[in-house]
């Protein structure tokens, strides 16, 4: 019994040691993305006869983005790593001809200076196409430690992040008009990081858990112009929002499962399958609101 004691403990001490080997690190992922908008719209419907007017949110399909990371820890388990994650996607164009009593309109709905297109006459056609682009890149110091069979990977950093979203929206018709707006946002903070990894059984399986934070301080500009304005009173053609000073906070979440096998070089080889969510607050369409990501993720890791 004592002897077996004793292989047992031998095992969960290699175990150990085989999570927190030290040595260099680096992976990659496509991780299949969709952005999600709170409260943000790309045109209006309004039907003159019922009063009715439906608001159109943007319309993003999945795309798969890259996440790459590479990193390095020691036999103490201190450590360095930087990632990157980025998403560019055009959203579906939009064409909707107005029959006289259903009319079609383009908003920019700021806090000041609103502006509107609308499709005014009978056989007007409203064009709508848009643009999101997203890119986090981190760099952490890392802490890599084992509680009973849990693996925990601790990172304390900074985070750079940034957002263009763009929507163009051309009236074609008797009054022709356009309207076009970009928001851009640049900003750096501190962040924070923790990865959980839990072995289960003895085939190379874990579940792994992971979520991070980041509160960045950048700046925002808006850059607005539109010819045939309908609003009241009618808006200036050209706006822009210069170099603002603005906060977002940015949240990440992501669990799955991993599998990882030791190749006759030494190096270990790890795949893993994840669902990963994001949330950015203060962003989106065009100027205040919230913007996430959702999908799931294929990822590479190569450890040596």
């Amino acid at each position: 019994q004592i002897k077996t004691l004793q292989i047992s403990a031998a095992a969960y001490e290699n175990q150990n040691q085989s999570q927190s080997n030290p040595g260099f690190y680096a992976g990659a992922a496509a991780v299949w993305s969709k952005p999600h908008f709170k409260e943000a719209f790309e045109y209006s419907e309004t039907n003159t006869a019922t009063g009715q007017q439906t608001l159109h949110p943007f319309k993003y399909d999945y795309k798969v983005t890259p996440k790459i990371w590479v990193g390095f820890k020691n036999s103490e388990g201190m450590g360095v790593k930087a990632s990157y994650w980025s998403f560019d996607a055009d959203g579906a164009t939009r064409n909707n001809t107005s029959d006289g009593i259903t009319l079609f309109g383009a908003h920019a709905v700021t806090v000041i200076f609103p502006a509107n297109i609308l499709t005014v006459a009978p056989g007007d056609t409203l064009q709508t196409s848009s643009n999101l682009q997203a890119q986090i890149t981190n760099l952490y110091a890392t802490y890599s430690t084992n509680a009973h069979d849990i693996e925990i990977n601790g990172g304390v950093g900074l985070r750079y992040a940034r957002l263009r979203q763009t929507l163009a929206a051309t009236v074609l018709g008797v009054l022709p008009a356009s309207l076009n707006w970009e928001r851009a946002y640049d900003g750096v903070g501190p962040s924070v990081a923790l990865d959980l990894k839990k072995r289960i059984g003895c085939r190379g399986l874990s579940a792994i858990a992971k979520g991070s934070g980041a509160l960045l301080y950048g700046t925002k500009t808006i850059d607005r112009t539109v010819l045939g304005d309908v609003s009241v009173p009618t808006a200036s053609p050209f706006l822009m929002l210069d170099e603002a000073d603005e906060v977002v906070g940015i949240g990440e979440f992501g669990f799955g499962v991993e599998w990882a096998k030791t190749m006759r070089t030494g190096a270990e080889l790890a795949v893993t399958g994840t669902y990963d969510g994001q949330l950015w607050a203060e962003a989106g369409a065009p100027t205040l609101g919230f913007l996430g990501f959702q999908g799931f993720g294929l990822g590479v890791e190569l450890r040596r």
